[in-house]
C-alpha cells in the first residue's frame, strides 16, 4: 500500500497497516459496496477506501465536483490517473502520454467530419447487422447480445478510423476484440509490481504481441499514405478521410511519422472507444428488449425524422425521444462506482472546503450512486425512458440533458476539461445502430429477466453470454 498520508480523509472498512488489506480484497468483488457505504455515510465530502496498491479518495457533491471540474492538470492529473490504472506508458510507450496529440485528434477532426462520413457510418451498420443477424423471416432468431454488438461496433468505428476493406478483415476485427482483455490483464499484472520492474515485466504479457500484430495491419497503409503526401502533397486527390490522414496531419516529422507511433496511436483509441461503447449499447439492447413498451412511440419518432432528413448527423440530433431513452439506460448502469480518475500532483490539492490531499494520492468520483441518488434524480431506481426529455421540457434546454452532456451529476463521459473527447462520435454512432434497429427489427428476450449485470473491482460490466431475440420487420 501507498505510503501517503491522508489520516484526515474518513475511511470506510479499515485503515490498519495490515488491516487495510482486508478491505483491499473485499474490493476486488465488492467495490460498489464499499462505495455505497462511504457515499451514504460522508455524502459531499472525500472518503478513502483501500485497494490493492494504493488508497483511493472518492468525492462526490456538486461544490466538489466543482473543484475537481475547475483543477488544472498540474494539480489533479488526468494522464497519470489513467496512466497509474491502465500502465499506458509501459503497454504503448511512453510518447503515448508524454505527447497524446491523439487525443486532440479525436476531440477535433473526428468530431469535425461526422457529417461528412456519416453515410459511411450508416452503411457499416446496416452491412454489420445484416452480417451478424440471421434473417429467418417471420421466425425469430437468437444472437449473443454482447459479442454481436462487439462486433459492429469494431466495424462501424474503423471504417471510420482505418476505412475499407481493412475495417471488415477477420483478423483484424479478432484483434480489437481481444485488446481491452489483453491491456487490462497486463496492467493488473503490471501493477503488481514496483515501477521500476514494470518494462521488463511487460514482456510476459500478451500485449506487445497484439502490438506487432496491429503493425502488420497497418504498416502497408501508412506506408502508403506517408509515400503518397510526400510524393503528391497533403492534399492529394484521393486522400481518405479518416484516423490515419488525420493522424498524419499531426505526425509532421520524427517519431510521431513512423509506423510503429501512428499504428500505436490507432490502437490506444480503438482501446478507448470500442468496448466501452459496446458496453454501453449492450445496457441499452437490453433496455430496449425488457422496457419494449416504449419502443412503438421511438420508433414512430425515427420514421417521421429519417422521411424528413435521412440519416444524417443533424437527423441525429431529432431524435429527442431516442436520446432520452438511452442516457437513462446509460444513468442506471453507468459502467463504474467511481469513474474520472486523477492523480494528485506537485505539491498536493486543497478542496474549497479546506480538505488538503497531499501529492501521490489517486482520486476518483462516485458514479454509480450518485447516478441513482433520490434527491438528483426523484424515482432513481425505476427506468423512465423520457425522464430526460421531460426534464429538457421544464428547463427549455434541450443540450443541457442530451446523452452527450455532462454535467456534475451525470458522468457517464466524465466532467470538465477531461471529459471524453469521442462522446459525440460515440454518442451519434450508437444512435444510429439503436434506430436502425428499430426500424429493421422487432427484439425481446428468451426470459421475462433483464440479464444481470456483474461487477469486478469498480467496474459494472453486463452479461455477456446473454441472448437477444430479433425479428426481421417486413
Amino acid at each position: 500500500m501507498e505510503s501517503i498520508d491522508l489520516h484526515a480523509i474518513p475511511t470506510v472498512g479499515y485503515s490498519g497497516v495490515l488491516t487495510s488489506y482486508i478491505t483491499a480484497v473485499k474490493y476486488l468483488f465488492y467495490a460498489q459496496d464499499l462505495v455505497q457505504e462511504g457515499y451514504v455515510k460522508y455524502h459531499g465530502e472525500p472518503f478513502k477506501v483501500a485497494t490493492m496498491g494504493r488508497w483511493l479518495v472518492l468525492v462526490s457533491g456538486t461544490q466538489i465536483m466543482e473543484d475537481v471540474r475547475k483543477a488544472k492538470e498540474d494539480q489533479l492529473s488526468n494522464v497519470e490517473g489513467l496512466t497509474e490504472i491502465v500502465q499506458v506508458d509501459v503497454i504503448f510507450g511512453p510518447q503515448i502520454t508524454r505527447d497524446d496529440y491523439h487525443v486532440e485528434v479525436v476531440g477535433k477532426n473526428v468530431t469535425r467530419n461526422l457529417g461528412a462520413r456519416f453515410s459511411d457510418i450508416t452503411d457499416e451498420i446496416s452491412a454489420s447487422f445484416t452480417d451478424l443477424i440471421e434473417d429467418k423471416g417471420n421466425d425469430w432468431t437468437k444472437v449473443v447480445a454482447y459479442d454481436m454488438i462487439l462486433k459492429a461496433v469494431i466495424r462501424t468505428s474503423n471504417r471510420l478510423f482505418v476505412g475499407l476493406p481493412l475495417c471488415r478483415n477477420p483478423d483484424y476485427i479478432e484483434l480489437q476484440e481481444q485488446l481491452a482483455f489483453d491491456v487490462i490483464v497486463a496492467s493488473r499484472i503490471l501493477n503488481m509490481f514496483p515501477p521500476s520492474f514494470r518494462s521488463f515485466m511487460v514482456r510476459f504479457t500478451k500485449a506487445p504481441a497484439q502490438i506487432q500484430r496491429n503493425i502488420r495491419h497497418l504498416a502497408p497503409v501508412i506506408k502508403d499514405r506517408i509515400e503518397k503526401i510526400d510524393k503528391l502533397g497533403p492534399n492529394y486527390e484521393g486522400k481518405p478521410n479518416d484516423l490515419i490522414s488525420w493522424c498524419l496531419e499531426y505526425a509532421r516529422d520524427g517519431y510521431r511519422r513512423t509506423v510503429y507511433d501512428l499504428s500505436n496511436r490507432i490502437l490506444i483509441v480503438n482501446f478507448a472507444a470500442i468496448h466501452s461503447s459496446s458496453i454501453t449499447f449492450t445496457q441499452i439492447l437490453y433496455d430496449m428488449a425488457v422496457h419494449s413498451q416504449y419502443i412503438p412511440e421511438i420508433r414512430e419518432e425515427v420514421e417521421a425524422v429519417i422521411a424528413e432528413e435521412g440519416w444524417t448527423k443533424a437527423s441525429m440530433s431529432k431524435m429527442r425521444k431516442l436520446d432520452s431513452f438511452m442516457k437513462e439506460s446509460t444513468r442506471l448502469s453507468v459502467p463504474g462506482a467511481w469513474l474520472m480518475p486523477r492523480k494528485v500532483v506537485n505539491g498536493g490539492f486543497t478542496f474549497s472546503n479546506g480538505l488538503f490531499v497531499p501529492p501521490g494520492a489517486t482520486i476518483g468520483a462516485v458514479a454509480y450512486e450518485m447516478h441513482r441518488d433520490e434527491k438528483i434524480y426523484p424515482g432513481s431506481k425505476d427506468f423512465d425512458a423520457f425522464r430526460f426529455l421531460k426534464l429538457s421540457g421544464e428547463d427549455k434546454n434541450d443540450q443541457k440533458y442530451q446523452m452527450s452532456s455532462i454535467s456534475s451529476d451525470y458522468i457517464a463521459f466524465g466532467y470538465g476539461r477531461h471529459a471524453c473527447p469521442g462522446r459525440f462520435f460515440a454518442v451519434n454512432e450508437l444512435k444510429a445502430m439503436a434506430a436502425y434497429l428499430i426500424l429493421n427489427y422487432d427484439v425481446k428476450l428468451p426470459t421475462s429477466q433483464r440479464p444481470a449485470n456483474w461487477w469486478f473491482e469498480q467496474n459494472l460490466i453486463p452479461n455477456q453470454k446473454a441472448t437477444v431475440m430479433f425479428r426481421k420487420r417486413l
